[in-house]
């Protein structure tokens, strides 16, 4: 991609987290989203289909972000509990840092087409699939499934699309954290596991 290129793209992705914010992703038009990124009706269509790719396009950045940022945190950690907390800060601490990537990730997503769908899907699973690593930790034959994980997985979303929507993602503490861990933890380590989680400290913030 030429210099050129890439920097309509990086337009093009900044006019779509203001505008979803402004006036949501179902209002948007691309006059309007052209308008605003300065990016013209051709060089966009050399880009993207239409706005539903870009948002997909979009989507899939800040899930790569994401992942890299999750990666980099778990690193080290070896048991269950270690990186589920290490990516439930990494998560928080991703989207409270720009309220338009987690609107778009968190709320938006809802009303874009099937290729965001699929990634938000996509990208749920993958949590879904650390969450229910905690069942062979908690061994036995009654030991928790998978949808438990999904249950657990459904919990965490709503709380952040709560804040999200109300506007109060910047004023989720990351005693959020603690409260959430406990929640997943205890179907599957019991109360005494659970229950440590609200005294573990979070760790570092290595992303500024």
């Amino acid at each position: 991609m030429s210099d050129g290129s890439a920097q309509e793209a990086r337009d093009l992705r900044e006019a779509l987290l203001d505008l979803c914010v402004e006036r949501g992703y179902a209002n948007l038009k691309l006059p309007v989203l052209l308008e605003r990124s300065g990016v013209g009706g051709d060089a966009f269509h050399r880009h993207y289909a239409n706005l539903d790719a870009l948002f997909a396009a979009v989507l899939r950045e800040v899930y790569a972000e994401f992942f890299a940022l999750a990666q980099e945190a778990v690193a080290g950690q070896t048991g269950w509990r270690d990186r589920m907390r290490a990516t439930a800060y990494a998560l928080l601490r991703f989207l409270r840092a720009d309220e338009r990537v987690a609107r778009l990730a968190a709320v938006e997503v809802q009303y874009a087409g099937k290729d965001a769908q699929r990634l938000f899907q996509e990208t749920f699973n993958r949590l879904v699939e650390l969450l229910d690593e905690g069942s062979s930790e908690a061994g036995g034959p009654e030991s928790p499934g998978l949808a438990t994980a999904i249950g657990v997985g459904g919990v965490v979303f709503a709380r952040i699309q709560e804040g999200v929507v109300n506007g109060e993602l910047e004023e989720l503490g990351e005693e959020e954290v603690p409260q959430l861990m406990y929640a997943a933890v205890f179907p599957y380590l019991g109360a005494e596991a659970a229950a440590e989680e609200l005294r573990i400290p979070p760790p570092p913030d290595l992303s500024g």
